[in-house]
C-alpha cells in the first residue's frame, strides 16, 4: 500500500541545543493503527531495519492501541518517531509545536488513487444490496467510525459530511460506534455489522486489492475533498544531528527500500 516518501512538510523552528537535546538508543517508532497491525508492521520493517542501519543503534517498536496512544507518547518523550494521520498530528503539534513533520508517503495506483498520489479521500461506503442509494435514507441507520483521531475515519466527516447535512454524525445516523481501525470498518460493512462507515479511500483500495471485498459489493455515497497523506514525524527533543540523520535514512534512494515502498 506504501509506495514511497517525499520531503517537503514542515521544518521546526525550534532547534534542541546538544546540552539538552535527547539522542536515545535505542529509538522508538510507533504508527498509528490504520490497518491490521501486523501487517503495518510488516510494511515499515524493510524501512525500519534500513533506518537501524544508517544510526547504528536498534530500533524497537511501540505496539499502540489507539491513535491517542501515538500522541500521548510522542508528548510523553516515550516515542521518539511516528508516523501520523494529518488530524492526530495536527492534535500533537497543538500541544507541542516542536513535534515536526518531516516525509510523507506516496501511494499506489487503486480504484480511487492515482500512482504517486499524495492526498486520499474519506468515503462513506455502504453494501449495494442494502438497497439504500441515497443519503436520506441513512437517516437513523448505523454508522461505523474508526477511531476519534482518525482524519478520514472521524474528523473529515464530522466536518464535512456533518456541515453539509447540517447536524451532527450523532443526530443524523441513529447509533455511531468506533470501530478502531479502517479494516474493522470496512469488515462491518462487508458483514452487515453496520449500514455505513467512512474508510480511508486508501485503505479502500488496498482491500480491494487484496480480494477481502469487492466494489461490486460496494455502493460510495460520499467522498470527501482531498487529504494530505500521513506524515512521519520526531520529536523536537532529539538532538539535531540524529533529526539528520533520520531524514536522510528515510529519504535516500535506497535499493532495498525502494523494492518495498515504490510502485
Amino acid at each position: 500500500m506504501l509506495a514511497g516518501l517525499i520531503l517537503g512538510l514542515s521544518i521546526s523552528s525550534a532547534h534542541a541545543s546538544a546540552n539538552d537535546c535527547d539522542d536515545p538508543n535505542p529509538l522508538r517508532f510507533s504508527l498509528i493503527p490504520r490497518t491490521d497491525l501486523a501487517k503495518q508492521l510488516e510494511d515499515h520493517r524493510p524501512l525500519l531495519q534500513h533506518l537501524e542501519r544508517t544510526l547504528g543503534r536498534k530500533v524497537v517498536v511501540i505496539q499502540p492501541s489507539s491513535y491517542s496512544t501515538v500522541i500521548e507518547g510522542l508528548l510523553a518523550g516515550t516515542v521518539d518517531l511516528a508516523s501520523m494521520g494529518p488530524a492526530s498530528y495536527s492534535i500533537a503539534r497543538n500541544r507541542d509545536p516542536s513535534i515536526t513533520a518531516f516525509a510523507t508517503w506516496t501511494m499506489q495506483a487503486g480504484t480511487f488513487g492515482k500512482a504517486a498520489a499524495h492526498t486520499y479521500y474519506s468515503l462513506l461506503i455502504t453494501r449495494r444490496d442494502r438497497g439504500l442509494n441515497d443519503l436520506a435514507a441513512f437517516k437513523g441507520r448505523s454508522l461505523s467510525l474508526t477511531d476519534p483521531a482518525s482524519t478520514s475515519g472521524s474528523v473529515i466527516p464530522r466536518e464535512e459530511f456533518g456541515r453539509m447535512v447540517g447536524m451532527r454524525l450523532e443526530d443524523y445516523f441513529g447509533r455511531v460506534t468506533y470501530s478502531g481501525s479502517h479494516d474493522r470498518s470496512i469488515e462491518a460493512i462487508r458483514r452487515g455489522y453496520a449500514d455505513a462507515a467512512f474508510v480511508a479511500s486508501e485503505h479502500l483500495d488496498e482491500a480491494i486489492r487484496q480480494r477481502r471485498i469487492d466494489m461490486g459489493e460496494l455502493t460510495v455515497l460520499w467522498r470527501s475533498s482531498p487529504i494530505p497523506h500521513d506524515p512521519l514525524v520526531y520529536r523536537g527533543k532529539l538532538c539535531d544531528g540524529l533529526k539528520g540523520k533520520i531524514r536522510q535514512a528515510f529519504l535516500a534512494d535506497n535499493p532495498k527500500t525502494r523494492k518495498r515502498w515504490r510502485t
